[in-house]
């Protein structure tokens, strides 16, 4: 049975604080909504350049192709009865050669048992196109959105699943806002202004407030900054922050030391995950540095000594053993990065991290844990070594 720090460290060490894999979720919405910051930027020129700025995909051709135009052709119930034939394709070209058009023709009664097929098969096994999944969420944008998030706020969850009636990942509700900038941006506008308390939503707001920058990084950090007071939608902004920086050719470690103050604090979990992708070196002298300023969280500094450890266990551990603790950890006590690097340590040489740990002093809180039998804590397994 894991003991209590297992689990510390199974929340750790998730590498995927923001991946958009399908099926993984934020919480749902519970907060009261406040009164929205006042944007400067008009909602015609966010229309704009959102649409420039969303990755357009190149219409599929060849002989099996439903175009849109043919798809409106269609009653209702035809497109309906051929989603669910197409639903029957093995293939998941063809079959979005066919449910692109389809679905991007579509109206609220349809989309509502499109998006109920959809899921449910998908639950089963079937692995749709990303295309199709896109073409979903985007219409959806385009005919109802509100009712498509408030679809989104209901289902069940069970293992493996969110159970999630509608949009589930970051790339859905970012695609829902393409959609919904392009026919009503000023009701978009109005809806991501407003705070946000989960990722998956932030993320679709951020992406309204970053396409306002015309790809413009002193002008996207002033949109940032508009948003002040909503720090989750700020943190998601850094996202698309950074990827227009590499376009630049500007370095994350350096953007972040030029920051203003509150840029920064929202901007320090994706400044430590990108410099971990990165230069290692540089990420863990960017982190001894910055380890305990405002924004940081045990998360970024988990998936950093992941990947150190990967390339060295002990030398990890010695490096983090000079680190300072710091507050934020998954289950509220101070988080010390060296309990992360000693327990994959422990799993690669549990004889060499052993010893080491008897050589330390007990002062040190963690290593106290460790050490003391009556405290029940063995160091934390990792995940998968039952």
């Amino acid at each position: 049975m894991k003991t209590p720090l297992a689990v510390l460290f199974i929340a750790l060490i998730g590498l995927a604080a923001f991946m958009m894999g399908r099926g993984k979720s934020g919480g749902q919405v519970g907060k009261e909504i406040t009164e929205p910051n006042t944007r400067t930027v008009s909602s015609q020129s966010v229309a704009s350049t959102a649409a420039n700025a969303w990755p357009k995909a190149k219409p599929r051709i060849g002989p099996d192709v439903l175009t849109v135009e043919k798809a409106a052709q269609l009653t209702p119930e035809e497109r309906i009865a051929m989603l669910k034939k197409a639903a029957l394709l093995a293939d998941p070209e063809k079959q979005a050669d066919i449910l692109c058009g389809l679905i991007s023709a579509m109206t609220q009664d349809e989309l509502v048992e499109s998006t109920r097929s959809l899921l449910d098969a998908q639950r089963k096994g079937n692995a749709w196109s990303q295309e199709v999944w896109n073409a979903l969420w985007t219409q959806w944008g385009r005919v109802n959105p509100e009712a498509c998030l408030a679809l989104s706020k209901t289902g069940e969850r069970y293992p493996g699943w969110n159970g999630l009636n509608g949009l589930n990942t970051y790339n859905d509700y970012r695609c829902l806002m393409a959609g919904w900038l392009e026919v009503h941006p000023e009701k978009a506008m109005d809806w991501a202004k407003q705070p946000k308390d989960n990722m998956r939503e932030a993320m679709g707001s951020a992406f309204a407030i970053t396409s306002s920058a015309n790809g413009d990084l002193k002008q996207m950090e002033a949109a940032i900054l508009s948003m002040s007071g909503d720090d989750m939608t700020m943190k998601a902004c850094f996202n698309d922050y950074f990827d227009l920086a590499n376009s630049n050719g500007e370095k994350p470690a350096a953007l972040y030391e030029r920051m203003d103050a509150k840029l920064r604090e929202a901007a320090w979990t994706e400044t430590i995950e990108r410099l971990s992708q990165g230069n290692l070196d540089e990420a863990a002298s960017w982190y001894a540095k910055h380890g305990s300023d405002p924004g940081s969280d045990s998360q970024g500094a988990a998936n950093l000594i992941v990947r150190l450890s990967e390339k060295d266990p002990a030398g990890t551990l010695k490096w983090a053993s000079d680190l300072p603790a710091h507050t934020g950890g998954p289950d509220g006590r101070a988080f010390y990065p060296a309990e992360v690097a000693f327990a994959l340590w422990r799993e690669r040489d549990r004889d060499a991290a052993n010893e080491w740990l008897n050589k330390q002093s007990v002062k040190t809180p963690w290593i106290s844990r460790m050490l003391d039998p009556a405290a029940g804590n063995e160091p934390p397994e990792l995940p998968g070594n039952d």
